[in-house]
């Protein structure tokens, strides 16, 4: 398991005892994200302002983890309202190319661990060795 320093992802230190990723092999599990900035502050008031954020903080992690969003094979989304979702799907389209969506699962939940958050995302990701 390799674990990286927050500073060194440019990321929040995490709130609770957990790593941002964990390698297994090939396979990358990222822990949920949600629309932090370094200090803990929630980046943005609309869901997809948060998004964008969350994926700035996905992508970070990743980059520690030599992989991009290119190697991401499944998201799981937990939103404070599932109604919003077409809100992140514009986010995800510009990330991603049509042919290389990733699977999703889109969750609705009753929180999200502190007021303000609106979305929480966590990937897994495959990254293939050369």
């Amino acid at each position: 398991m390799r674990e990286f320093r927050s500073d060194v992802l440019g990321l929040c230190d995490p709130p609770e005892p957990y790593s941002y990723s964990v390698r297994a092999g090939n396979t990358i599990y990222l822990a949920g994200q949600v629309a932090f900035d370094e200090q803990m502050n929630i980046v943005g008031d609309t869901l997809g302002e948060q998004a964008v954020q969350v994926w700035r903080n996905i992508e970070s992690v990743l980059a520690a983890n030599s992989a991009t969003l290119a190697d991401v094979v499944k998201i799981t989304y937990y939103m404070q309202d599932i109604r919003e979702l077409p809100s992140e799907i514009k986010v995800r389209r510009q990330l991603f190319a049509p042919e290389r969506m990733p699977a999703v699962t889109a969750v609705q939940a009753a929180a999200l661990g502190m007021p303000g958050l609106k979305v929480e995302v966590d990937v897994i990701a495959v990254v293939v060795d050369d």
